[in-house]
């Protein structure tokens, strides 16, 4: 079963692995079709035969335009603060530093929908109560692409092989959700 997995990133600025919330649809997706639903006007795709079958954008691979109209609501004035972190937070290469993160964990807990928001806000804020090692957190949205928190960096050694994990210090990848222009 795929998962949202969580990262943080150590003192020393390296990502490194340390929670999944099973059943990636619960994440991204499912934030995906619940903000459409608040924001933007019923969609009926090009192919579609029953004009009255609830249709989303999220399920119209032939159209990229209409998932950029989901993603364009970021730091839109008509969707609330609340929607606008948790839509972030669902972006590629996204971070939060460990300041933002109480923010965060309240966009989470406040945000309404069947989501894994509740889950992933628990186990981001024991990490955060506990581990003093912490500067920021991250997100892989689903299992099933590759890991976005491994640099371009491979090393061979002399029986091993591998991707280094990704510096916030040293690769320029990231974005901060919490400094957007």
């Amino acid at each position: 079963m795929s998962s949202t997995e969580l990262y943080k990133f150590k003192k020393d600025g390296t990502a490194e692995y340390f929670a999944e919330v099973k059943n990636a649809f619960r994440g991204a997706s499912a934030i995906w079709d619940i903000i459409e639903k608040r924001y933007l006007p019923k969609y009926i795709p090009s192919w579609a035969t029953n004009r009255e079958l609830p249709y989303s954008r999220t399920s119209d691979a032939s159209n990229r335009q209409a998932m950029n109209e989901i993603w364009d609501l970021f730091n839109s004035p008509n969707i609330s603060d609340t929607d606008n972190i948790v839509l972030g937070s669902t972006f590629d290469n996204v971070i939060v530093m460990k300041d933002d993160i109480p923010k965060l964990l309240i966009a989470f807990r406040e945000f309404e929908g069947e989501t894994s928001l509740k889950e992933q806000a628990d186990l981001i804020e024991q990490t955060y109560n506990i581990d003093s090692d912490l500067i920021a957190i991250a997100w892989n949205q689903t299992s099933v692409n590759s890991d976005a928190w491994l640099s371009s960096e491979f090393v061979v050694n002399d029986d091993d092989e591998y991707y280094l994990p990704y510096n916030l210090f040293k690769h320029e990848g990231h974005w901060n959700l919490f400094e957007v222009e």
